[in-house]
């Protein structure tokens, strides 16, 4: 036996409104289409649970129990379906974002959460310090960012590259004064070096590293402190190089990228929330809008 339950939906509105014309203008539905879906059911179950007279209906002996027992349980479903449904939509609850330490330090980043939060001012966002690729339906988070070499751990999800942010040799004055002077990239070999994890396999394999953090701001403390030359995101540093607490080192060398990309589940059912934040993030970080 195959039950549908839009069929039996239809079998609790046809009792409820009293009428098959009734159930069917009242939800705006084909009279005929609301009868042949209740033969369907009486079918399905094998037996008559109308008896269809010209101006109403009445309920059969088979009919009066089924709807007894259906009444309230679809009414549920009914109910928790338009409460799924207009959460969806809605710009409230919880949103919960993933992001490395990395950003969690970004001036850029913190500035575009505060313009999140004064536009939704009900919506409550949980930002998670997550370095690695997590599930994000079992961990029941809503959007990820990672940083280029870290493997997303299902190719089912919706993947969006961010713009690049191009990287800097920095060091303070005080650290510079005190040391060889760096005039190309093998010169580096005399100094102390600071980088990230996610731009140390860039740098030339003779290098000494002294420091490798997921910590930006630790570096780009450490070197303002004198402590070594660090690889940091220009972005990051834009401030400290114009105050003169840094200065660029090797200017014209090329150095790598860190790129960042957007994780999402899908894009079927997105929450308008979480709608909200990805089309800010690409305003934000990347050249095109959400689609």
């Amino acid at each position: 036996m195959k039950l549908n339950l839009d069929d039996l939906h239809l079998f609790v509105l046809t009792v409820q409104h009293g009428g098959i014309s009734a159930a069917a203008k009242q939800h705006s539905l084909q009279r005929s289409k609301v009868s042949r879906r209740l033969q369907e059911l009486e079918k399905a179950l094998g037996c008559q649970l109308l008896i269809r007279t010209t101006r109403q209906i009445e309920l059969t002996e088979n009919g009066r129990l089924l709807y007894q027992q259906v009444n309230q349980q679809l009414t549920e479903v009914v109910q928790a379906a338009k409460l799924l449904s207009n959460q969806q939509k809605s710009l409230q609850g919880v949103l919960r974002v993933a992001v490395p330490a990395a950003l969690i330090t970004s001036n850029m980043f913190a500035q575009l959460l505060e313009s999140y939060l004064e536009q939704f001012p009900d919506v409550l966002l949980e930002v998670l310090h997550c370095q690695e690729s997590i599930d994000l339906k079992r961990e029941n988070v809503d959007i990820q960012i990672l940083p280029n070499g870290v493997e997303v751990q299902n190719e089912d999800y919706v993947q969006q590259t961010l713009l690049r942010f191009p990287s800097t040799l920095v060091a303070s004055d005080e650290y510079l004064q005190s040391h060889p002077q760096i005039n190309q990239l093998s010169d580096l070999a005399k100094h102390t070096l600071m980088v990230s994890r996610y731009n140390q396999a860039s740098l030339p394999d003779n290098l000494t590293l002294r420091l490798c953090s997921d910590d930006l701001r630790l570096i780009q403390h450490m070197a303002t402190t004198a402590k070594g030359v660090a690889l940091l995101p220009t972005i990051l540093i834009k401030d400290a190089l114009k105050s003169g607490e840094l200065s660029q080192v090797l200017v014209n060398e090329p150095l790598p990228e860190i790129k960042l990309t957007l994780i999402y589940p899908s894009k079927q059912f997105l929450p308008e929330k979480t709608r909200a934040l990805i089309t800010l993030l690409r305003d934000s970080f990347t050249e095109s809008k959400i689609n």
